[in-house]
C-alpha cells in the first residue's frame, strides 16, 4: 500500500522566474550550503539550458528518528531526494521528483507541473509515498509524508527568498 501526496504552492512571481530559481545551479549549491551543517550534501547535479537533474543526499541521525523508525531500521538512514524540471514552454513546466532511502526501504516518486497563472503561478506536486516493512509500513509512510511535505512547503520559502536576494 502507499500514501499519496498532493502539495500546491502558490507564487506571485510569473512561472518563468521560480523556474529560472528551480533549474539555477547556483540556488542547488546555496541549498547544499545551508545544510551542510545537518549533512546535507550534493549527490548529483546536471544542468542544461532551462534543464536541471538533481539529487541531495543527507545521513540522518538515528537518535532524531521516531521510535518506530528506529527499531526496524537496518544500518545508517541516508535519504537521498531528487528533482528533475524540464524546460518552460508557454508558461508551464514539468517536473518529476523522488525519494529513495538506505537502511529502510521508502520510495516516493511523482510529478510537479509549474504554471502560470493570473495572479503569478503555481506549483503542483502529486506523487506516491511507499515503505514496504510489514505490518508497520503504512504508519511510517504517514511520516514520511508529512516529512516531505514539510520541505515542499520550506521549498517554497527558501525559492522566494532565493529569488527575493537575487533579481
Amino acid at each position: 500500500m502507499s500514501r499519496r501526496i498532493e502539495f500546491t504552492a502558490n507564487y506571485t512571481r510569473p512561472a518563468a522566474e521560480i523556474h529560472r530559481t528551480l533549474t539555477d545551479e547556483g540556488f542547488w549549491r546555496n541549498r547544499v550550503e545551508q545544510g551542510a551543517d545537518k549533512g546535507l550534501t550534493l549527490a548529483h547535479l546536471t544542468a542544461g539550458e532551462g534543464t536541471i537533474d538533481v539529487a541531495l543526499a543527507q545521513d540522518i541521525d538515528k537518535a532524531a528518528l521516531p521510535g518506530v523508525v528506529s527499531k526496524i531500521l537496518k544500518g545508517e538512514l541516508s535519504i537521498t531526494r531528487g528533482e528533475v524540471w524540464g524546460p518552460l514552454t508557454d508558461g508551464k513546466a514539468e517536473g518529476t521528483f523522488s525519494t529513495t532511502a538506505t537502511g529502510i526501504p521508502i520510495n516516493a516518486s511523482g510529478t510537479a507541473t509549474l504554471v502560470d497563472t493570473a495572479e503569478g503561478s503555481t506549483l503542483t506536486v502529486e506523487g506516491d509515498v511507499e515503505v514496504s516493512v510489514r505490518l508497520i509500513g503504512g504508519t511510517i509512510e504517514g511520516l514520511v509524508t508529512e516529512q516531505i511535505l514539510g520541505i515542499l512547503a520550506k521549498d517554497q520559502e527558501v525559492v522566494e527568498e532565493w529569488i527575493t536576494a537575487n533579481s
